[in-house]
């Protein structure tokens, strides 16, 4: 007696499981298939600059600057996907995000007393993708992807106003970035949480001799770091 319940008992459970399994991978047969889909990708950055200092010979004219030390600053992103699946393990993808961030540069002077700039933006971003995925799991998979992306920056021209107190950079930026993540095939739509890196491949430094702080700085670049996730149906 206690045989046949307990045959019962592995029997329920195997079908549970057999159940979900099923359905599970009718998630990732009817998701994981589509050419054309679109989505939302919502994230949040940490973003620094990469400071290359003016070497010796000019350095008399920022023998006051002791140290240049760049610090992180939180930002927030938002964009719109479109994915063309072309091979099932390949993808192309453009996200044009609204990317906000603020980075800052501490200046340190011979008497160790410590300036902050702090260098607002708001990113209008182009980034082109090409994702490899691994074969999924039922309703799980890994992907890496790499690209190009552009930025334009939608507040370089109201730091413009402030030359005599602000680093200024250029409107235009273009970089690298790579990342990695997973998807999850639900029912009604694919999350996809991923982990990014961006660098500047460009110097985006502008020229400000009105402010010491800016001539001590021969060139930046941007970094940033991205944790996204994008809903896609």
């Amino acid at each position: 007696m206690r045989n046949v319940h307990m045959r019962k008992i592995i029997l329920t459970i195997l079908s549970v499981f057999l159940f979900f399994g099923i359905h599970a991978q009718m998630n990732y047969l009817e998701k994981g298939n589509k050419l054309i889909y679109f989505g939302i990708a919502i994230g949040v950055n940490y973003g620094d600059f990469k400071v290359v200092r003016q070497p010796k010979l000019n350095a008399l004219q920022t023998d006051s600057v002791k140290l240049i030390s760049s610090k992180f600053g939180p930002g927030f992103d938002l964009g719109i996907i479109g994915n063309v699946q072309f091979h099932k393990y390949w993808d192309l993808r453009l996200v044009p995000t609204l990317s906000f961030s603020d980075k800052s540069i501490e200046f340190t002077d011979q008497d160790n007393r410590v300036n902050t700039k702090t260098v607002s933006s708001i990113y209008l971003s182009m980034p082109l993708y090409l994702r490899y995925k691994s074969k999924p799991i039922k309703d799980f998979r890994f992907f890496v992807l790499g690209g190009l992306r552009y930025n334009y920056d939608l507040n370089s021209n109201s730091n413009e106003r402030n030359t005599e107190t602000q680093l200024l950079v250029n409107k235009h930026d273009v970089g690298a970035e790579m990342g990695l993540g997973f998807q999850i095939f639900f029912p009604s739509f694919v999350l996809s949480p991923e982990i990014k890196v961006y660098h500047s491949l460009i110097n985006i430094k502008r020229p400000n001799d009105a402010l010491i702080y800016s001539r001590a700085i021969d060139k930046m670049f941007s970094r940033i770091f991205t944790l996204t996730f994008n809903l896609e149906g």
